[in-house]
């Protein structure tokens, strides 16, 4: 019996200490599990505050730690946290120029043809503000006459001659030499001035500037005040001893 007792004992100890090496195997086990979970997390939180960041030697050395399935949900979570960035940075207008440069460089171009456009405009008289009015230049040289009076070709006639008796039908403008402005003017096409060449009809300075002209010729005539309106002047538009600038153009000689 007593021997009986003894085996019964000793069964009860072997029981007893496998029962507690299965329980300190559990927790030891429990324990590496825990500690997987706060090396996950703590990697985790390292992505989020450097996202797109290079890892550090602590972190790769964590990586090597986490299970299959941390590793795949720490990927997934940087990729989702660098669109994020990606969709950020894409949608803020500041960075609308440094991110489309290719764009800028279009405009350049076109900026520099408008430009060049313009000066070409401004060179052929083409702009939106036209060149001031200046008085037609003359294809010949300025000619001199007797008593002072000066007379240059715009364009020479191919029709019918000026001659003394002639009737002559002209267009014309006349203005003071000293001011440059108009006093007198006829450019109507139904009534243009018509008179008697060497009949004393008009000034004597006009006169004597359109011998020599065709029909279709224009010119430019200036006439000192001796051979214009003298002394007297013509009311309040020709003022006394005003020299005078006539640019005419032959209609008719018949």
């Amino acid at each position: 019996a007593s021997g009986d007792e003894s085996a019964a004992e000793s069964i009860s100890k072997r029981g007893n200490n496998g029962k507690q090496s299965t329980e300190a195997s559990l927790n030891a086990t429990k324990k590496r599990k825990l500690e997987e979970e706060e090396v996950g997390e703590s990697a985790a939180k390292h992505a989020t505050t450097a996202p797109g960041s290079t890892p550090s030697a602590d972190l790769q050395t964590s990586n090597k730690k986490l299970t299959k399935k941390q590793r795949k949900k720490l990927a997934q979570e940087k990729a989702r946290q660098l669109e994020e960035t990606l969709a950020a940075a894409h949608n803020d207008p500041n960075n609308e120029h440094d991110a489309t440069p290719e764009h800028s460089e279009p405009a350049k171009k076109k900026s520099k043809k408008k430009e060049k456009k313009d000066c070409s405009d401004e060179t052929n008289g083409n702009s939106n503000n036209p060149p001031p009015p200046s008085r037609p230049s003359s294809l010949t040289r300025e000619r001199r006459l007797a008593g002072g009076l000066v007379i240059s070709d715009i364009l020479l006639g191919a029709g019918a001659p000026v001659r003394p008796g002639k009737r002559i039908s002209l267009h014309y403008t006349g203005s003071l030499r000293s001011t440059g402005k108009v006093f007198d003017k006829n450019n109507s096409k139904q009534h243009p001035l018509v008179f008697r060449q060497g009949t004393g009809e008009v000034i004597r300075g006009l006169e004597r500037g359109l011998e020599g002209m065709k029909v279709g010729g224009e010119r430019v005539i200036t006439v000192p005040s001796k051979l214009g309106y003298g002394s007297k002047g013509a009311g309040e538009d020709v003022p006394p001893d005003s020299d005078l600038v006539f640019e005419v153009k032959v209609l008719k000689v018949g």
